[in-house]
């Protein structure tokens, strides 16, 4: 049975089950308590990685990477969570939360963490997305 190398590419966002306030702020609307929120792993994200972990575990092998680029502490608090339901092992990578980063930055800085993940072989990689 072959084993496999999976990279999931996720993120941390808002915990969509709290309440957003609007506000004026000096560029135009924000949302008051953006930053106090809880954060979750994005729901796609979060999935991706449930079947990442289920096809490790059915391959004997297989090893699961978590790669997500966002605040580091908060990455971190989110990520204990969730590894009591999946295994893993996180690349976190520290930077600006939100939706509002530039693309072609973010794929190139998870590409790079993708390529310095230690003994990573490409014949065996699969890679999941949120």
């Amino acid at each position: 049975m072959p084993s496999y190398q999976i990279v999931v590419c996720g993120s941390i966002v808002p915990d969509p089950l709290q309440t957003l306030e609007p506000a004026a702020g000096p560029q135009g609307p924000v949302l008051k308590n953006e930053l106090m929120l809880p954060a979750v792993l994005d729901p796609w994200a979060a999935h991706a990685l449930y079947e990442a972990a289920h096809l490790a575990r059915a391959n004997p092998g297989s090893k699961v990477w978590l790669v997500s680029l966002g605040p580091k502490a908060k990455l971190q608090q989110v990520m204990m969570t969730v590894a009591q339901k999946a295994p893993f092992e996180l690349v976190a990578l520290d930077g600006p939360a939100g939706g509002f980063t530039d693309a072609w930055e973010v794929a190139e800085a998870l590409a790079q963490a993708i390529q310095a993940i230690p003994g990573l072989d490409r014949a065996r990689l699969l890679v999941f997305g949120g």
